[in-house]
């Protein structure tokens, strides 16, 4: 007897939840934990999201192109990830994305509500875009492969975003 597609998607779903623990699928996000950053509400209304610096990111053959993002710290950003290719492709980065404030996320048009990501799967010809405020200085690893939400037991890095520290002015 087959397992209906509705039976194999709770069968997932539950795998999904004991090996990452506290990041649950929603559409093609994976959602982090409570360690994701915030930033002030009011500071958010003085943001000109059609005035930020977009960072646009393509998927061909599987591979990220640019390789190497640069964000600095403190900026709003709107990241914007084409999938160029015929398959979903995943675009996984837990730790950068824990340390980022999440604005408004949406794949292909759909708006979801998320405050914290981890990972999200793109459909093939799709876009994905996120605005941001990078919170916390640092390199974080950028993965792809094709199970978005088994945390560090598959795939290997395809990128790094570097945040680079605020610098005061003198």
């Amino acid at each position: 007897m087959k397992a209906s597609p509705g039976l194999r998607l709770s069968l997932v779903t539950v795998l999904f939840v004991l090996l990452v623990g506290c990041v649950a699928p929603d559409g093609g996000f994976a959602f982090g934990g409570p360690e994701c950053q915030k930033v002030d509400e009011k500071a958010l209304k003085w943001v000109n999201w059609t005035r930020v610096p977009e960072v646009n990111v393509r998927i061909r053959n599987g591979e990220f192109s640019p390789m190497v993002i640069r964000l600095r710290q403190g900026w709003p950003y709107v990241l914007r990830i084409r999938n160029r290719d015929d398959t979903d492709q995943v675009f996984k980065a837990f730790k950068f994305f824990s340390k980022v404030a999440i604005i408004k996320a949406s794949i292909g048009g759909e708006v979801a509500n998320p405050k914290c990501i981890g990972a999200f799967r793109i459909p093939p010809r799709e876009t994905a875009e996120i605005r941001l405020v990078a919170a916390v200085d640092g390199h974080y690893e950028v993965e792809n492969n094709g199970i978005p939400f088994l945390g560090g037991f598959m795939g290997e890095p395809h990128g790094v975003i570097i945040i680079e520290e605020r610098k005061p002015r003198i």
